[in-house]
């Protein structure tokens, strides 16, 4: 009797064993399995991001290289025939035709194009950003569109200021840039304003304008939108240099576009 009571407790000690280690195998499996397949998640993420900036960078050297040349077209050809223009009003100035006034009002004209065609070459330039950086380029930026005389305009820097990388300001630059036309083209607005907030953890980069507004949900929601389309390629963009984009508007009101990134 004590012999098939010894036999019972050794099977189900055994068992018992066999269970554990059975459940013990299994866990470790399933814990293995998922590990692995978080660990394969973020190898595919990673390398969708490194994709994705691997693109951004090859838009931005396309685009870059692109603006240089126009840039350079810009300055060698119509820089140097509004010089000649210039040159030759200045002769006939001095040889005091009866059309002073009208020369010399000319003149100033074709001078002010140089200057503007100077400013907006640099614009295009991205060596510009990358020589002078994010601040002193959006300055520039806003004393072009202030010389339209279209809108008054304003830049503010708060903090001490520090580099982004070339890489993280291009891409700023580039979407500041696109900001700043959709206001120039659609916003009926009077006023731009453009801060530059650092502090220690975080960049802000905030552009606001006082115009007519807009329906956020209504223009993203439409797939065929363009200004739509543009809103989610700013969004994009930043995205891709690790910061977030904050967009708040309505009809009617001020247009508010938030830009972070982490120092």
């Amino acid at each position: 009797m004590q012999k098939k009571i010894d036999d019972v407790v050794l099977v189900l000690a055994f068992g018992t064993i066999i269970f554990l280690g059975l459940t013990s195998f299994i866990v470790s499996f399933i814990f293995l399995f998922q590990k692995r397949q978080a660990k394969h998640r973020q190898e595919k993420q990673a390398l969708k991001i490194a994709y994705e900036q691997e693109i951004l960078k090859s838009q931005l050297e396309i685009q870059n290289q692109t603006l240089q040349d126009i840039a350079q077209e810009l300055h060698d050809n119509i820089g140097q025939l509004l010089s000649v223009a210039r040159i030759n009003l200045n002769v006939m100035e001095e040889e005091g035709d009866d059309k002073d006034g009208y020369i010399k009002q000319t003149n100033e004209i074709i001078n002010q194009s140089i200057n503007d065609l100077r400013a907006l070459t640099k614009s295009f330039d991205g060596d510009f950003v990358q020589q002078f950086g994010l601040e002193e380029s959006l300055s520039h930026e806003i004393t072009r569109i202030r010389k339209t005389k279209r809108f008054a305009t304003e830049i503010n820097i708060v903090g001490e200021k520090y580099s982004l990388g070339y890489e993280r300001e291009i891409v700023l630059f580039r979407v500041a840039q696109e900001i700043l036309n959709n206001a120039l083209k659609h916003s009926k607005a009077k006023n731009l304003t453009v801060l530059l907030s650092y502090t220690p953890e975080t960049f802000e980069l905030i552009i606001k304008d006082d115009g007519k507004g807009f329906d956020i949900e209504m223009i993203q929601q439409n797939e065929m939108n363009q200004s739509g389309a543009g809103l989610r390629n700013i969004q994009r963009r930043v995205k891709l240099i690790g910061g977030t984009c904050q967009i708040s508007s309505e009809i009617g009101k001020e247009t508010k576009i938030t830009i972070t990134l982490n120092h």
